[in-house]
Parts: C-alpha cells; structure tokens; sequence
C-alpha cells in the first residue's frame, strides 16, 4: 500500500532541512508528493530515500522560490482493475 511508504517518507522528511512539503492526487489517482530543499544534503537524503524504497521520483529547480523540488510518485492499482 503506497500510504505506508508515503508516510515513512514524510517522517523522513521531516527530520531535514526541507522549505516545503505537499501532496497531491494525480488525474489517475497517483498521490504525488512534493518535497522543497535549498539544502544539497538534504536533497541528495531524500533522493537516496526514494532510490533504496523503489520510490519513483524527480528533481526539478524552482528558479521562483531558489529551491529544488522533488516530486514523488505513489501508484495506485485503480486504474488496473478493469
């Protein structure tokens, strides 16, 4: 169940030098996570986090805000039921 993984995520995140944290349901029903750093450590934890959990996810810069935003992907089967 990808709300178990989004919440260890979360905990993780919390614990570092983030500016931001949203989530969001995607057009499909994907919960997509969006985690905001300035910090290069802190970046390089979270996207270590997600690679070791199988977590799908992707850096993009923030030129607005200077921060990098890291979206993150929880699939979920509905669309697979058919």
């Amino acid at each position: 169940m990808f709300v178990k993984d989004m919440k260890l995520l979360i905990k993780y995140a919390i614990e570092l030098d983030i500016s931001g944290l949203e989530c969001k349901i995607g057009y499909k029903g994907d919960a997509i996570l969006r985690l905001s750093s300035s910090d290069p450590d802190t970046l390089q934890k979270i996207q270590s986090f997600c690679s070791k959990a199988d977590i799908e996810h992707k850096a993009s810069y923030n030129g607005a805000r200077a921060t990098t935003d890291i979206f993150c992907v929880f699939s979920t089967d509905t669309y697979d039921l058919k």
